[in-house]
């Protein structure tokens, strides 16, 4: 007997499926089929949105969002705070101002520990001896961003003076060709920019999770990370309140989209690919560097509160949100209680 490829594909679907979520019984109809969602086009925040988009992952769950695709989490920021659409995804960052501005959109689930996405590069020919010698050095960053923290962990951990250390705002293309030229010693930001300073002959120097201050990968222990951040999916309490089994469906789908992403990679990077349109070694080194994982757990709880204390540092917000007005379990726990390993305060 003849096995077709759509079969083929179908048959790998389920298995994805079944691995993806363990036995839950009947879902609930979906309130809502038709619907916006909020993405954002890099793997940090939109890979699982694009995997299931492009492997057609919703329609079995009675869904069909239509993905609405934006540059970056300040576009969540603009869109969902301003009220036009009541589903996203973001960072922490994203949840943080939310919450500080006491607006009535959650996080439903975390999507991925993006830390490793985030870091720090010398300039090519900038050699340290130990990292005091940062001092007196000139750094490109982004204002608005938290890769900035990393500089005062290091100086924490390592007896420098950060204060000593001159930070120049640009954008970040604009940074990494300025420490192409020498004209700064380093970067701090996100992939995939990191990757091309370092392609270009810089030296990774420190991301969220790893240093590499020795010249080796030293991974820090999760209580002890240079910088805490994840990625998000955000919904508003009203959809929260009302159309909770559509978000439970749109999870599902999420959750084996993330099974795709780890388990068949291959074909996970040629969907994203096509959706995401980032040139293949820069998307490699960003998927590779991300931790994907539907669920609310202490870790997404953890960046929440590192991303608040920065945004308090910063006055981006008045003080920080609890992590009870900023994130429900109730949609996760729809899809499979497990799912949250976080639960909130009476």
């Amino acid at each position: 007997m003849q096995t077709t490829r759509r079969a083929t594909l179908g048959a790998s679907l389920g298995a994805i499926g079944a691995l993806a979520l363990p036995a839950m019984g009947h879902a609930a109809a979906p309130e809502t089929k038709s619907f916006e969602i909020i993405g954002v086009r890099d793997p940090q925040l939109g890979a699982q949105l694009a995997v299931a988009d492009q492997l057609g992952l919703f329609k079995p769950e009675g869904i069909e969002p239509a993905i609405r695709w934006t540059q970056s989490a300040a576009d969540t920021l603009t869109i969902m705070g301003g009220g036009s659409a009541a589903i996203g995804v973001g960072g922490s960052f994203t949840q943080v101002v939310f919450g500080g501005q006491k607006l009535p959109i959650r996080t439903i689930t975390a999507l991925a520990d993006i830390a490793e996405t985030q870091g720090f590069v010398l300039s090519p020919g900038v050699k340290l001896a130990s990292p005091k010698e940062l001092e007196g050095k000139r750094l490109a960053f982004t204002q608005g961003n938290s890769q900035v923290v990393l500089l005062a962990k290091l100086a924490q951990m390592f007896g420098f003076d950060q204060s000593k250390i001159t930070l120049v705002n640009m954008n970040q293309s604009e940074g990494v060709v300025a420490a192409s030229k020498g004209d700064v010693h380093g970067l701090l930001g996100w992939q995939p920019n990191l990757f091309r300073l370092v392609a270009m002959g810089g030296s990774m120097y420190c991301t969220g999770g790893t240093l590499y201050v020795t010249g080796q990968p030293q991974v820090m222990p999760e209580d002890n990370k240079p910088l805490y951040n994840h990625s998000n999916l955000l919904a508003t309490q009203e959809w929260i309140d009302t159309r909770p089994n559509t978000l439970a469906a749109l999870v599902r789908a999420l959750a084996k989209a993330t099974e795709v992403i780890n388990t068949d990679r291959p074909r996970a990077m040629a969907a994203l690919q096509r959706a995401l349109r980032v040139d293949a070694d820069a998307l490699a080194v960003m998927v590779n560097a991300n931790k994907y994982a539907i669920g609310i757990s202490p870790a997404l709880i953890a960046s929440h509160r590192f991303q608040s204390e920065w945004a308090m540092n910063i006055k981006r917000i008045q003080e920080p949100p609890k992590p009870e007005d900023c994130f429900t379990t109730r949609i996760v726990e729809l899809v499979d209680p497990s799912l949250a390993t976080w639960k909130p305060t009476a």
